[in-house]
C-alpha cells in the first residue's frame, strides 16, 4: 500500500543518503570546532555549537529532499516562511559560521562532495590564521573586568597576580563593598596579552578560592600612560 512513496528510490539509495548526512555531520563539527577553537570572547556556548553540527545535517538533508525540482524548492521556502527565529545572535562574527554551517550542509546534500570538502579546509585555515594573527584587534583595545572578592591580602593578591599574568595596562575602574563588607566588587579596565585570551583569564580567576562573579565585557580604549 506504501508502493507510491518509492517512486524515487532508485534516485537516491539509502547508502547514499547516508553518506551525504554523515559527510554533512562531520562538516557541521567541524565548523563548531572552528567556532570554539577561534573564539575569544565569552559569547560562545554549548549549543551554538551543537546548532551548527545540526544546522549542516538538516540542511542536506533540505537539498536531498528539493533535489531538481523546483515545485519543491518554492513549496519549501512558503513553508519555512511561516516560521519566525526570535533568537538574537549575539555577535556577527556568529553568522559567518551561521552561513559556513548551512554552506557545508547545501554542498553535502548534493553532488559538490570534492568542492564542499576543499573549500572547508581552505575557509579554515584562513579563520585559522587570521585568529592566530589577532586580525582587527586594535591596539589599546580594552575589556572591563568585573568580579567579587574576599577582603583578605591572599585573595587580592592572588587575584592580580591572575589578572597581571593575562592582561597589561590595568587601571582600577571601581571598587565597592558587597554584604556588610563581607565582599569587595572590583572592576579593572585591562588589555588582554596576546597570547592569552579572556576565556582564560575568567577561568583562571573563578578557579581561586574567595572569588566569585567573574565578569569580563568590552570597554574603552586603554590608556598608554
Amino acid at each position: 500500500m506504501f508502493e507510491h512513496l518509492l517512486v524515487e528510490a532508485d534516485a537516491l539509495s539509502v547508502d547514499l543518503v547516508l553518506l551525504r548526512v554523515a559527510l554533512a555531520f562531520l562538516l557541521g563539527v567541524a565548523t563548531a570546532a572552528l567556532y570554539w577553537l577561534t573564539n575569544d570572547t565569552p559569547s560562545g556556548s554549548r549549543s551554538f555549537m551543537n546548532t551548527l553540527a545540526m544546522l549542516s545535517m538538516v540542511t542536506a538533508m533540505v537539498m536531498m529532499v528539493i533535489g531538481n525540482s523546483i515545485a519543491r524548492a518554492f513549496s519549501l521556502v512558503g513553508a519555512l516562511s511561516i516560521i519566525r527565529f526570535r533568537t538574537a545572535v549575539k555577535d556577527t562574527r556568529d553568522t559567518a559560521f551561521v552561513f559556513l554551517a548551512l554552506a557545508a550542509g547545501m554542498a553535502s546534500g548534493t553532488t559538490e562532495t570534492v568542492l564542499v570538502v576543499s573549500a572547508f579546509a581552505g575557509v579554515a585555515v584562513f579563520v585559522y590564521v587570521l585568529h592566530g594573527l589577532r586580525f582587527g584587534t586594535a591596539s589599546g583595545a580594552a575589556m572591563v573586568l568585573t568580579f567579587s572578592v574576599v577582603p583578605d591580602e591572599h585573595s587580592q593578591e592572588s587575584s592580580m597576580g591572575i589578572i597581571k599574568k593575562h592582561s597589561r595596562m590595568i587601571a582600577l575602574a571601581g571598587l565597592h563593598t558587597q554584604r556588610q563588607g563581607q565582599l569587595v566588587e572590583v572592576s579593572y579596565l585591562l588589555e588582554i596579552r596576546r597570547n592569552s585570551t579572556a576565556h582564560r583569564l575568567v577561568a583562571d580567576l573563578s578557579a581561586l578560592p574567595g572569588i566569585t562573579r567573574v565578569a569580563i565585557s568590552p570597554g574603552d580604549r586603554v590608556s598608554d600612560q
